[in-house]
């Protein structure tokens, strides 16, 4: 069982990752603003972190950065998320996440990421 944080503004989005997280026996955490997902970040012993480019509140770099940047940085693995792609994934992956996919994101590509980066 793969303990999952998912940073996303849209509640809907954050339903669904829950529900099939849940679905397949895995632990799911849901953020849906940038400030909870620090604290939320600090607080869980997670194994994976799905975090979303854009939020209301903050970009997603910002939450990236403060994760990596924690008093005890976190070697979690983080993929960030968005529908827009253009010019993010090497961005992302320079300032720290393990990479970059476009939304929509399927049941397949989630069950992926959590095989790929979790024992889970």
């Amino acid at each position: 069982m793969a303990r999952i944080l998912f940073i996303d503004d849209d509640i809907l989005t954050l339903e669904t990752y829950e529900k099939i997280a849940s679905y397949f026996g895995h632990e799911a955490f849901l953020a849906d603003s940038g400030a909870k997902a620090i604290k939320m970040a600090r607080k869980n012993s997670v194994d994976l972190i799905l975090l979303d480019r854009q939020l209301q509140d903050m970009d997603g770099f910002q939450i990236l950065k403060e994760i990596r940047n924690m008093d005890v940085p976190l070697e979690v693995p983080v993929v960030m998320v968005s529908a827009s792609h253009s010019g993010f994934a090497d961005r992302a992956v320079a300032e720290g996440a393990q990479e970059f996919l476009s939304k929509p994101l399927l049941t397949d590509d989630l069950l992926e990421l959590v095989e790929k980066y979790t024992s889970g």
